[in-house]
C-alpha cells in the first residue's frame, strides 16, 4: 500500500490528519472521526505477514476487552486497501520521556500519583479472568493527558496469562533499562516483570535516566544505584519500595502490582515474608490513596559513578551462559516405586488432558454399595537431571513424553518433546529436548497418532469461515518423523477448537468446539484429516475432555452442570451412525448417584493397558491427582498429589509411571510419579511455563 498521507479518508469515516509516530508494527496516525466529530488515533499494519496480521488482530482483541481509566479504549477494526487498522481513543499530551528529556520538573506528589494510577491500571490487567501482561512499560509509553493523568499506551507486545490464549510477540522483544532480567534472557514472563518495568519507570522520574540495565547487573558488569543514593529527600520508604521492586529474581520483589504499590504509598506498611514473595501472582487487593509527601525536584541529587566493563557481546554471551546453566542445574534424589496391573480390557493411547482414555465394562453388572477412597501422601519431590544422549542410551527408557513450554526465545508456548528414562537408582532423568512447533501462536493440549508418528495439539488459525466468523485456534496435526514439513490445521471451524483425542483405531478424533455465541463446549468427531465432522453433544449440553477407550469402541468425556463435573461415555456405533431416528447411547461411567462416586472429574487418563484410570480431582478451587481401577467403576479411588496445584495426567507405556502438570513450584512444570504417587520427580525445572504432558505410544508390534 502506498505512504497515507494527510487527507486520506478510512472507512469512508476516519479522516487522516498527521503521523503521530512509526515502529516494528506499523505506523500511529491521528485522524477525525466524521461520524462522531471526535479525533482519534489510528495503528495501521500494511505488512500482512502471518505473525504481523496475528499479532495485530492479537492487540485489537486485548484492548477491546479493557476498561479502565488509564488504559486506551478501542473503537473500531478493519481491514482495508490490504493494511490493518485499530482505531483507539485519541490521547493528547505528551509522553514521560518527552517530558524528562525536556527538562520538566515533577513533585513528588505527582509522581506518586502517576504511580498510583499505573499501579491501578496492572492490576486490573493481571487480575483479568485471562491475566494480561504488558511487558513494555516504560516512560515513551505512558502519555500525561492535560488533566494531569497518566495512560499506559502500546500493548504491541503484550500476553495473556493462560495457554488457551493468545500472546504476543515474544520475550526478546523489549526496551533495554527497563525490562527485568527474565525478559532480556528470554525467560518466563509475568506480572512480577511487568513490576519490574514500573519500578525502573518509577526511577527514571526521580533520576532522569533508567537504573542500570538489569542484563549488566545479572552479570556484574554494573551495580544498582539505589533511589536514596540519588537524593537522600525521596521518602524512605518509596525507595526501599522501588528498590525491591526492582530485585534481579523474581522472588526477590512483592508478590503482586498492588503490595508493591500499598509499600510505595504506606509507610507503616509490613515487609513481606520470604514465603508470601515466593507467590508471584497477581492479586485483587485494592490501590490505596496517595500519601502527599512533599519532595524536592527530580535531579537535585548527584548520581553516583558505577564501574562498567566489557562490551555488549559479552553481556549477551553471559546471558546464554546463565540460561544455561539454569538448564543443567538439575540433582537427582530418591528412588522409584511401582504399582501391580489390575487386569481389565485392553486399553489405546492414553495422553493428556486431551487423549485421555478410559474403558466401560460390562454396561449390566452389579454396581458395588459402597465408595472408598484411599490416599498416599506423597513423598519429598526430586529434579530430575538431565543427560547427554550418549549416557542416556545407556540407561532403562521410559518414554518419550510431548509437551508444551515457552522456554525458547521466541516467548510463544511450543510444542516440545524430552526423552524419559530411569538410572541405576531407578530415579527419573531426562535428555533429547526438542521444539516441535515453531509458528508465531501459543499451542495447547498434545496428543499422538495411535502408531506415535504424528502429534495434534490446538493452535492459532488466522483464516476466517466463509460468514466471516474467525477460525481462532483450531487443531493442528504435526509429522514428528518430517520436521521438514509444515504443519496443518485440520479442523478449521469458527471458534476455538481444543482437547484433541485420536481413537487408537486411527479413524477418528475427538474434540471440544467453542463455536457456540454463549461458549458451551460441544464435543465433535471428525476423520484424521479433518473431513466428516459430526456433533456429538446434545444441544445446550456442556461436554468435554474426550477420551478413547481402547478398541475405540467406547469415547468417554467431561460432563459439565455448573461445578459438577461427571465422567460419562458414548459408543462408537451412536458416533458413527446416520440414522437420527436412533437415540444416543450417553451412560454415566459410575451410575450410583447423578454426580458419581469419583467427585468432579476432569480430564481422564487410562493405563496403557487398560487397567487404571488416572484423573483431576477438582474441588474448592484445588485440584489434585486421583487414580480408579476401571474394573470398579468408581467403587474406589486413591488420591495420588496434595498440593491443590496438580492436573493433567497421562499414563508412561508400562503402566508404572504417571506425568502431569503442577503448579506447586509458582509456574507450571512437567512432573513425574510413580503409580502410587511415590518419587514426585519435575522434569522440567526452569522459568518457564512447561505443561500438558502427553507420552507417546508404544510402538505396534509387527
Amino acid at each position: 500500500m502506498t505512504a497515507m498521507e494527510p487527507g486520506m479518508l478510512l472507512k469512508s469515516r476516519y479522516k487522516v490528519e498527521e503521523q503521530l509516530g512509526k515502529g516494528g508494527m506499523g505506523e500511529v496516525y491521528m485522524a477525525m472521526d466524521e461520524s462522531l466529530d471526535t479525533k482519534v488515533a489510528v495503528k495501521a499494519n500494511h505488512n500482512l505477514s502471518q505473525h504481523t496480521s496475528a499479532q495485530f488482530i492479537r492487540e485489537a482483541r486485548l484492548l477491546a476487552s479493557l476498561k479502565h481509566a488509564n488504559l486506551p479504549r478501542v473503537i473500531d477494526y478493519f481491514t482495508e486497501n490490504d493494511s490493518q487498522f485499530l482505531v483507539m481513543d485519541f490521547i493528547p499530551g505528551e509522553n514521560l520521556k518527552e517530558m524528562v528529556e525536556s527538562k520538566k520538573q515533577f513533585t513528588f506528589e505527582q509522581i506518586n500519583q502517576w504511580a498510583l494510577q499505573l499501579g491501578s491500571a496492572l492490576t486490573y490487567l493481571h487480575t483479568q479472568e485471562i491475566p494480561i501482561y504488558h511487558r513494555d512499560i516504560k516512560p515513551a509509553n505512558i502519555k500525561v493527558t492535560p488533566s494531569g493523568d497518566v495512560v499506559l499506551v502500546d500493548f504491541g507486545i503484550a500476553k495473556t496469562g493462560d495457554a488457551s490464549q493468545e500472546t504476543q510477540t515474544g520475550a526478546w522483544a523489549f526496551s533495554p533499562g527497563f525490562a527485568p532480567p527474565e525478559q532480556v534472557s528470554g525467560m518466563r514472563t509475568g506480572p512480577y516483570s511487568d513490576q519490574f518495568s514500573l519500578a525502573a519507570t518509577l526511577y527514571y522520574l526521580f533520576a532522569g535516566k533508567p537504573p542500570a540495565d538489569s542484563a549488566r547487573r545479572l552479570m556484574g558488569e554494573e551495580e544498582y544505584v539505589t533511589l536514596t543514593q540519588i537524593n537522600a529527600s525521596i521518602p524512605t520508604h518509596f525507595a526501599a519500595a522501588v528498590d525491591k521492586a526492582l530485585s534481579i529474581k523474581p522472588e526477590g520483589r512483592f508478590t503482586n502490582v498492588a503490595s508493591f504499590i500499598t509499600s510505595l504509598t504506606n509507610p507503616n506498611a509490613q515487609p513481606e515474608t520470604e514465603a508470601m514473595q515466593k507467590t508471584v501472582m497477581a492479586s485483587r487487593t485494592p490501590v490505596p490513596p496517595p500519601v502527599q509527601t512533599p519532595f524536592n525536584q527530580p535531579g537535585s541529587g548527584t548520581i553516583p559513578q558505577v564501574r562498567k566493563k566489557s562490551s555488549a557481546i559479552w553481556i549477551i554471551i553471559g546471558i546464554f551462559v546463565f540460561a544455561g546453566l539454569v538448564t543443567g542445574g538439575y540433582f537427582a534424589l530418591k528412588a522409584a516405586g511401582i504399582i501391580g496391573k489390575t487386569s481389565a480390557t485392553v486399553l489405546p493411547t492414553a495422553t493428556l488432558q486431551t487423549q485421555n482414555e478410559i474403558v466401560p465394562t460390562n454396561t449390566t453388572e452389579t454396581l458395588p454399595p459402597a465408595t472408598a477412597t484411599l490416599e498416599v501422601v506423597p513423598p519429598t519431590e526430586t529434579t530430575a537431571p538431565t543427560l547427554d544422549a550418549a549416557a542416556f542410551d545407556k540407561l532403562k527408557p521410559i518414554g518419550r513424553i510431548a509437551f508444551i513450554s515457552d522456554r525458547q526465545a521466541d516467548g510463544y508456548q511450543q510444542v516440545w518433546t524430552m526423552d524419559v528414562a530411569l538410572d541405576g537408582n531407578n530415579q527419573p532423568v531426562t535428555a533429547n529436548m526438542r521444539q516441535i512447533t515453531f509458528s508465531p501462536d501459543n499451542k495447547s493440549g498434545p496428543a499422538w497418532s495411535p502408531d506415535g508418528t504424528k502429534i495434534i495439539y490446538s493452535g492459532w488459525s488466522t483464516q476466517m469461515s466463509a460468514n466471516g466468523t474467525a477460525f481462532a485456534d483450531d487443531i493442528w496435526m504435526v509429522d514428528y518423523t518430517k520436521p521438514e514439513l509444515e504443519p496443518v490445521d485440520i479442523s478449521r471451524r469458527p471458534g476455538d477448537d481444543r482437547y484433541a483425542a485420536w481413537s487408537s483405531n486411527n479413524k477418528y478424533i475427538a474434540f471440544t468446539s467453542y463455536y457456540r455465541e454463549d461458549k458451551t463446549p460441544q464435543l465433535v468427531v471428525m476423520s484424521p484429516d479433518g473431513s466428516n465432522q459430526e456433533m456429538l453433544s446434545i444441544l445446550g449440553f456442556s461436554d468435554t475432555y474426550a477420551a478413547w477407550s481402547p478398541n475405540s469402541d467406547w469415547l468417554f468425556y467431561t460432563y459439565s452442570v455448573g461445578e459438577i463435573h461427571v465422567l460419562q461415555m458414548i459408543s462408537l456405533f451412536n458416533i458413527v451412525k446416520k440414522d437420527p431416528r436412533v437415540p444416543q447411547d450417553f451412560q454415566k461411567f459410575d451410575r450410583t448417584s447423578n454426580e458419581g462416586r469419583l467427585g468432579n472429574v476432569l480430564e481422564p487418563a487410562i493405563s496403557f493397558d487398560g487397567s487404571m484410570l488416572a484423573y483431576t480431582h477438582a474441588f474448592a478451587g484445588k485440584s489434585n491427582i486421583f487414580t480408579a481401577v476401571i474394573s470398579d467403576r468408581g467403587r474406589t479411588s486413591t488420591k495420588l498429589t496434595d498440593t491443590g496445584e496438580d492436573y493433567s495426567p497421562c499414563w508412561a507405556p508400562d503402566g508404572k509411571w504417571i506425568a502431569f502438570t503442577s503448579e506447586r513450584d509458582g509456574d507450571p512444570e512437567i512432573y513425574v510419579m510413580d503409580a502410587a504417587g511415590g518419587n514426585q520427580t519435575n522434569l522440567s525445572l526452569l522459568p518457564s511455563t512447561d505443561k500438558d504432558p502427553a507420552w507417546q505410544p508404544p510402538k505396534p508390534q509387527k
